[in-house]
């Protein structure tokens, strides 16, 4: 590790010219993901420098360079005041500076920081701030021996705390201008480029986004997502056409294994780079969890359809009720005309309780997924009086939901910590509470109760009560000895988590997978391994992450996608260089939840619109209802615009 020079990253001064550190005492990342070595870097939140070999008013004349190319221009200070601080530092990096070149850095930087327009060139101020602070003496110092600076080897990146959350990091401040602007279509379209589900996911993602909005600290964050659903929503009601220009089809066959969020991002992205794509789907219908695993309420599968026939019109094939590994084998796809593979599963196997019982019940248990994905192709459920699911996340918040809008007339949600622990979106907690589930929570079952015929007629429950933080964070639960009750029910149905199915994959195949049936890529890079033949395997979604979010999976698709493309037409597998500085980024967390934003609260969220409650329980009809144009309009206009920019030192 070479030498600590400097670090005020994060507000903390570090500084061994005045002998107070060393590079170890720098806690941030000193490698890109492809292994990079890392000697320092300047952005939103100052410089570090611990690479002997940086030199740091270089690094900041680099980094002004970067400001010129990525500014907007809306505002004088950085479309003006980047470019004469950039020219100032090249100047002095040049050997032909003068005294005034550093003044006029100093000057400038000041008004970045306080008169520009976003984030963007306020944040890139504060880091120019920080150079003249903590070095003008080496300013000075070069500008008297008009040396020149060497120039070193960097990389930049933009972006903002909300594009840094978002799995399939979507410039989210642009579109959301563009929603402010009316500019509804050139939204959707930026959306498309990086997001081919946009009506589904203005539905049902879990908005990281939100959680790490600026704004947030303020008044609450943007609407991202549901602002998303609008600008969808905008071109469908209105049939609008689909300005995504059709590709022509020229290049190698791929297969993709399962129509789910991440074979179809993945499918969709080699249309559009004119592979011909052939996608095998278990299922009668496309979506895979999202489609049987989402009640309509919440995704109508119409819309989702609507949006895989978007796909499909890019010249990709879905084959529904075809199997891989029963009707086709899983070899045949390599050793057949593909060029690559794409292994997109979900995780549809639901995961029981280990509880006595379990096994022997014959009528009123059932898994959550298969709850669902029976509820949701139409085959006939068990519906009783009353009903408890078990499990706190929205798989079991879905489950009840559904079971009311089935005929439970008691309808009971069992889970085993408090209603603050549970991983659950907390609206659809709040929706959930609205139509009148019963919560009980610090509960846990202990033995299903079953008559002569092993019906379930009742279950053992155990109260608990919350321990000693455990390994996810929250608080573990504990059971209260002696504390054993039974409450009558006709059905259980735990929702405590998924399996992937990898029975489909042969022994000792290409694809491995690890203790938790997770198959195993390299990395970034997406590849499980390349046949005798040539045939790359890639993987991505829940079967490489377990299950996690559509919006994961999509990102995972469209990743693979770029590397099958690198793969076949460059013989590489190396990770792209925007993955490895995204993953860089999120390293950083550029949201900061304490922040003093330095913006007054002036107006609030809007709020989706719902279905009245005794309505919308009657039927699998969409529960809330979107965005006028002027609540669009208005939420947009909130957006801060927090872009930012890093500037990487390597050593390469």
């Amino acid at each position: 590790m070479g030498d600590l020079i400097f670090s005020s990253w994060g507000g903390a001064v570090l500084d061994s010219r005045q002998g107070t550190a060393t590079a170890d005492d720098v806690t941030l990342p000193k490698a890109l993901a492809s292994g990079t070595p890392v000697n320092g870097l300047m952005g939103w939140d100052g410089l570090a420098v611990w690479g002997a070999d940086v030199d740091p008013l270089d690094m900041a004349r680099a980094y002004a360079a970067g400001l010129v190319e990525n500014s907007c221009g809306q505002c004088v200070p950085c479309r003006i005041g980047s470019k004469v601080i950039h020219d100032a530092l090249e100047r002095i990096c040049q050997g032909q500076g003068a005294a005034a070149d550093v003044d006029t850095v100093a000057k400038l930087a000041g008004r970045l920081r306080e008169q520009s327009m976003c984030d963007l060139g306020q944040s890139c101020g504060k880091a120019f701030l920080s150079l003249v602070e903590h070095f003008r003496e080496e300013l000075d110092q070069a500008v008297a021996a008009k040396t020149v600076v060497p120039r070193g080897s960097y990389r930049v990146k933009v972006t903002a705390p909300c594009i840094s959350a978002c799995p399939a990091h979507l410039e989210i401040p642009t579109y959301v201008e563009d929603v402010k602007k009316g500019r509804f279509a050139e939204s959707l379209d930026l959306i498309r480029r990086d997001n081919c589900l946009p009506g589904t996911v203005g539905r049902v993602c879990v908005r990281p986004c939100e959680f790490n909005c600026r704004r947030q600290n303020v008044d609450g964050p943007i609407q991202i997502k549901f602002l998303k659903r609008f600008v969808a929503d905008y071109e469908l009601e209105r049939k609008r056409p689909t300005r995504v220009p059709k590709p022509v089809i020229d290049k190698e066959p791929v297969a993709v294994v399962g129509a789910g969020p991440a074979g179809l991002s993945c499918a969709n992205y080699l249309a559009r780079l004119g592979y011909k794509v052939t996608i095998f789907e278990a299922l009668p219908e496309p979506g895979g969890m999202a489609a049987v695993g989402i009640p309509d309420y919440r995704l109508p599968r119409k819309l989702l359809q609507h949006e895989v026939h978007l796909i499909e019109d890019l010249g990709v094939e879905i084959r529904y009720d075809t199997d891989i590994g029963t009707d086709i084998p899983f070899d045949d796809l390599l050793n057949g005309d593909y060029k690559a593979v794409f292994v997109g599963v979900g995780a549809r196997l639901g995961t029981g309780m280990r509880t006595p019982g379990e096994d022997e019940a014959r009528e009123g248990f059932m898994n959550g997924a298969d709850f669902l994905r029976d509820v949701s192709l139409g085959k006939e459920v068990f519906v009783g009086d009353t009903i408890m699911v078990v499990g706190g996340g929205n798989v079991a918040i879905d489950c009840v939901r559904t079971a009311l809008r089935l005929g439970y007339k008691n309808v009971k949600l069992v889970y085993r910590r408090t209603e603050a622990e549970m991983p659950a979106d907390k609206v659809e907690i709040r929706d959930a509470h609205a139509e009148n589930i019963e919560f009980l929570i610090l509960h846990n079952p202990t033995r299903l109760i079953l008559d002569a015929n092993n019906k379930v007629t009742g279950v053992e429950l155990l109260k608990m009560e919350l321990g000693e933080p455990d390994a996810s964070g929250r608080r573990a639960p504990v059971p209260v000895k002696g504390s054993e009750f039974i409450v009558e029910t006709d059905m259980v149905v735990p929702a405590i988590g998924q399996a992937i199915d990898l029975a489909f994959l042969p022994k000792d195949g290409v694809v491995k997978h690890n203790k938790w049936n997770e198959v195993q890529v390299e990395g970034l890079n997406k590849l499980c391994g390349v046949a005798d033949n040539g045939v790359g395997v890639f993987a991505a979604g829940d079967c490489v992450t377990s299950p996690l979010t559509l919006i994961a999976g999509l990102a995972g698709g469209k990743e693979a996608a770029y590397q099958i493309d690198r793969f076949l037409r460059d013989g590489k597998t190396e990770a792209l260089e925007e993955w490895v500085m995204n993953a860089f980024v999120e390293k950083l967390k550029p949201f900061d939840a304490k922040e003093d934003v330095g913006v007054p609260a002036t107006t609030e969220p809007a709020h989706i619109h719902h279905v009245p409650v005794a309505e919308r329980v009657q039927d699998f009809r969409e529960a809330e209802i979107g965005f006028t144009h002027q609540e669009a309009i208005a939420d947009a206009s909130r957006c801060l615009r927090c872009y930012r920019m890093l500037l990487v030192a390597t050593g390469d």
